[in-house]
């Protein structure tokens, strides 16, 4: 019997041991052979694959277009055994001009729309690579690339393109591994260049110089980004966070009257669904201030919005629909890359260093294909030293190869050449033979003697080998100016304004909402004040902090651990009646920044109290602490490592505090200065340990001291026992249990 529990137990152990081992053998083929990019090329692994089999198909940019069907049976025969309809939508996306902002493929046939309608089957539609799908294979044949068996052992297959053109940056990728995500959006090439120029020149250039004329991304729909440029730096110098994008829209006038024309649409927006949300608006009278909306989009984007009355200015009626529909999003970042020597390893980067990294592959094929063009001149001149024997002594080469059974031992022995040479003149045809004139082969040799020597040149000299990078970089950038295929793509296509909140704050009426922000960071903003907070679902392991009963035109300020304080207008919130969504949507919070207290702004409203986990603290007036950028400001500055302990709104006269130690002071704040920013001044002197709490509160008044897990009562006390000056230890509580201590927090 025991022997038995035994074998079960272990075959128990031996089932999740195995299972531990199959599902992170799992996870890591998802992120590095499926869902993340390689810095180096930008590409997963299927599109890779696509467009080298497409290569080897003849499938040029000049050459006539081949059905999809043949492409996608191509790839998953010989190097992608997985479903061909996965396939053919990764070919159908890369041709999609409103998915790709220089598409990889040029498709012939019904290859879907921004309406969300799918392309027609692959037995139909057909494709060839682009001008940009080559310039990313260019010199794949010239020794730069390593080649590995596919998965049946029959073909070789690239592990990464010599990518003479940045396509992680231009086309951006998104994808979903587990465990992790990456989301890069297109930029503009042209932008990418300069930076990359700017680079090679001086790799040590600080972030804001590199990006002096970035303009962040640059997607294929157009819109309007809604940020400053030290926003767009700030996200591209930490490798993520969130822009606001919104859509491109003009006033037309119309007898005496406007329509609002909507020519352009925030970047993956299906406009169908776009539209079906304008009209439910419509319907249920949301937006009140719109009679009709009507799509007249032909191959351009043209939504017509007709208002109920003319004297409604526009801003408003656009302040509405950026709240209540899809034109306005949030463009989240997530700069996540394969990257390493064989591209194997997941990490965040920055935008100079994802640039860096494509700059040191591109310094690779540079090293790669001049040392395989080299070992080429080294056998083109060693061959032509050998036909100038042939030709000083061309009748006894042909009497040896006429007459002897061992010719090619017999010129070796006989000229004294090496068995290539040897080789290279038995392979030679007679009617070569007669060509061969001394003068031809001389200057042969010499011109190839000369490469050679260039060649070496470049091999050893990183000047030369930075001037080449430069030249490259150069011929690229005037390709996309001069060239007439690529020139239009040059062109930026999404503009950049900053923030303003007009056209929010000056929605047609005021209404009702409800927010729910949680322990974890999530916001849920429902519609009215007469919300079941019970009927609210969290995720697993979460609590909620905070429920603001508010107006849309109310504020809120909220406070981090790390000292900052950000401002939300609840216009702004989007109304999500049934699920939550980030926080980190509507604020740029760093890593390991957290939300501590949640306030309703008010212009008059008493004043706040921050106090670090050592003891330091300060008082701040309210309307010290709006902001308007999403990266808020820092309110209280804090020494490395600590953090703020807590947020309480002023109500009386005076300040109790409470450290882990069990000490409790009470002091006046009277003569405290009020201040926007600063270190602050010492609250409570410790020895030792940190701050655990701190409330407003008066002589005299009784406060009742909970257990922050349970919120039952430890012990009430009178805050006239506690009194003392501001910066001393205070006393202690006496409990008889000190382990309940660290986990007191003040309730009146």
């Amino acid at each position: 019997m025991v022997t038995d529990d035994i074998d079960e137990i272990s075959i128990k152990s031996d089932f999740i041991d195995l299972l531990k081992e199959k599902y992170l053998s799992y996870a890591l083929s998802t992120i590095t052979d499926r869902a993340l990019p390689d810095v180096r090329d930008g590409l997963k692994p299927v599109h890779r694959r696509l467009l080298y089999a497409m290569s080897e198909l003849k499938l040029g940019s000049e050459e006539s277009f081949k059905k999809c069907a043949r492409v996608v049976g191509d790839v998953i025969g010989k190097y992608h055994p997985h479903g061909e309809q996965a396939v053919y939508d990764s070919l159908v996306k890369l041709a999609q001009d409103f998915s790709h902002r220089y598409p990889l493929i040029q498709g012939q046939g019904n290859f879907g729309n921004i309406d969300g309608d799918n392309a027609a089957a692959m037995r139909y539609t057909e494709s060839r690579l682009t001008r940009v799908s080559e310039l990313i294979m260019d010199k794949i044949n010239d020794g730069t690339t390593k080649f590995i068996r596919n998965y049946d052992e029959t073909e070789y297959e690239p592990t990464v393109f010599p990518s003479y053109f940045p396509n992680l940056l231009a086309n951006g990728s998104s994808g979903i591994a587990v465990g992790m995500a990456t989301n890069i959006p297109p930029h503009n090439i042209i932008e990418i260049l300069e930076m990359a120029e700017l680079l090679i020149e001086n790799e040590d250039i600080d972030g804001d110089a590199l990006m002096k004329n970035f303009n962040g991304p640059d997607l294929p729909t157009g819109g309007v980004i809604v940020s400053t440029k030290e926003e767009i730096h700030e996200i591209y110098q930490k490798g993520r966070g969130s822009l606001k994008i919104r859509c491109k829209w003009e006033e037309v006038k119309v007898n005496n009257s406007y329509v609002i024309k909507i020519t352009e649409i925030p970047f993956g927006i299906q406009k169908s669904k776009l539209i079906e949300k304008l009209a439910d608006c419509i319907l249920s009278k949301t937006i009140k201030n719109i009679a009709d909306v009507r799509d007249e989009s032909d191959e351009n984007v043209c939504i017509i919005i007709k208002p109920k009355n003319a004297s409604i200015p526009p801003l408003q009626i656009m302040g509405n629909l950026y709240k209540f529909t899809d034109l306005e999003v949030n463009l989240s970042i997530n700069m996540n890359v394969l990257q390493g020597g064989e591209g194997k390893i997941p990490r965040v980067l920055s935008l100079k260093e994802i640039i860096i990294q494509w700059l040191d592959h591109r310094h690779q094929i540079l090293i790669k294909s001049n040392e395989f063009y080299l070992e080429r001149a080294e056998k083109k001149i060693h061959n032509l030293e050998g036909y100038l024997i042939v030709y000083m002594n061309i009748d006894q080469v042909i009497s040896i190869i006429r007459n002897s059974d061992t010719p090619k031992a017999d010129l070796i022995s006989e000229f004294d050449i090496s068995e290539g040479q040897a080789e290279s003149i038995l392979e030679m045809k007679l009617r070569s033979l007669r060509k061969l004139e001394e003068i031809s082969l001389k200057n042969d040799l010499k011109k190839f003697k000369k490469q050679r020597k260039e060649i070496k040149e470049i091999l050893i000299s990183p000047s030369i080998q930075k001037l080449r990078m430069l030249e490259e970089i150069n011929v690229l950038k005037n390709l996309f100016t001069e060239d007439k295929n690529l020139s239009s793509m040059a062109r930026r296509l999404t503009q950049i304004q900053a923030p303003s909140d007009i056209e929010l704050e000056n929605c047609d009426e005021e209404f009702s909402v409800t927010v729910f922000l949680t322990e974890k960071g999530w916001i849920r903003t429902v519609e009215g004040h007469n919300v079941d907070e019970n009927a609210i679902k969290l995720k697993d392991q979460d609590k909620l902090m905070c429920t603001a009963k508010i107006t849309t035109e109310k504020k809120l300020l909220i406070f981090t651990n790390i000292g900052k304080v950000y401002s939300i207008h609840a216009n702004k919130l989007k109304i999500k009646n049934n699920d939550f969504e980030p926080i980190r949507k509507y604020l740029n919070l760093t890593q390991d920044e957290y939300i501590l207290h949640v306030n309703e702004y008010s212009l008059d409203g008493p004043d706040l109290i921050l106090i670090s986990k050592k003891g330091k603290g300060m008082i701040s007036k309210q309307k010290e602490m709006l902001t308007s950028t999403r990266n808020g400001k820092v309110v209280i500055n804090l020494a490395r490592g600590v953090s703020v302990c807590a947020v309480r709104q002023v109500s009386g006269s005076h300040i109790a505090v409470i450290s882990d130690s069990g000490n409790l002071l009470v002091f006046s704040h009277e003569d405290i200065k009020r201040l926007s920013r600063g270190s602050g001044i010492i609250f409570q002197n410790l020895k030792n340990g940190t701050i655990i709490d701190i409330t407003s509160a008066n002589p005299n008044e009784v406060i009742n001291l909970v257990n922050k897990n349970t919120s039952r009562s430890v012990i009430k006390i009178d805050t006239s026992d506690f009194l003392g000056e501001r910066g001393r230890i205070g006393k202690s509580l006496k409990l008889r249990n000190s382990s309940n201590i660290p986990l007191l927090r003040f309730s009146k």
